[in-house]
């Protein structure tokens, strides 16, 4: 089910400009391989937004959002195309790459070395609850970041309908999310384009 936009929010990081050298690489580095490392259990959006937006402040709320959608509607993992989007948005091409090889560098060693661990343990119960326990985090966090998106809306009755014919389309009558997304998303498009049009 595709995630919800995040909210506006009041502080956000003002509009960046591509290949912006305040970011370097191997901090853009770092922040994705943390990411990739330390956010267990789904949700990684949600992880995503609070790094990039409202502590570090790198990316606007409006940057993120068109990231965000852009990701979801590409082919591939939706977060790894999220990261692709900001990297290239801080420090161009180069930092897309770097980007996306920082959040998958250190999930790939540790999933190996995971399972290796796990494959060679007995099945105990507090391992369960340890790995419930964080995914009910990650969960938390889509939460937050689905209600984000919905106050972001909250004054736009069509963009608030857009939302609901999608959790509806999806979530409630399980249809196709690429039918969901060929129907909603030039709808959606033409009312933020005649949105943008009338504050200009």
């Amino acid at each position: 089910m595709a995630e919800v936009l995040p909210a506006r929010s009041s502080d956000s990081a003002s509009v960046r400009t591509d290949d912006n050298p305040s970011v370097s690489l191997s901090t853009l580095f770092l922040a994705c391989l943390k990411l990739g490392l330390l956010s267990f259990g789904g949700g990684l959006s949600g992880w995503v937004y609070q790094d990039f937006v409202v502590r570090r402040r790198w990316i606007s709320d409006e940057d993120f959002a068109s990231s965000f959608a852009i990701g979801q509607m590409l082919p591939g993992g939706n977060v790894a195309n999220l990261v692709v989007c900001l990297g290239e948005q801080l420090r161009g091409p180069l930092g897309a790459a770097t980007a996306v090889f920082g959040l998958l560098v250190g999930p790939f060693f540790a999933v190996i070395a995971m399972a290796t661990l796990i494959g060679s343990i007995p099945q105990t119960q507090l391992l369960d609850i340890a790995l419930g326990g964080a995914a009910a985090t990650a969960i938390g966090f889509l939460i937050n970041l689905c209600w984000r998106g919905v106050r972001r809306e909250s004054g736009n009755p069509a963009m608030l309908g857009i939302i609901a014919a999608v959790v509806i389309g999806v979530g409630v009558l399980k249809l196709h999310l690429l039918l969901v997304t060929l129907f909603v998303a030039p709808i959606s498009i033409a009312i933020a384009w005649r949105r943008g049009n009338k504050d200009a």
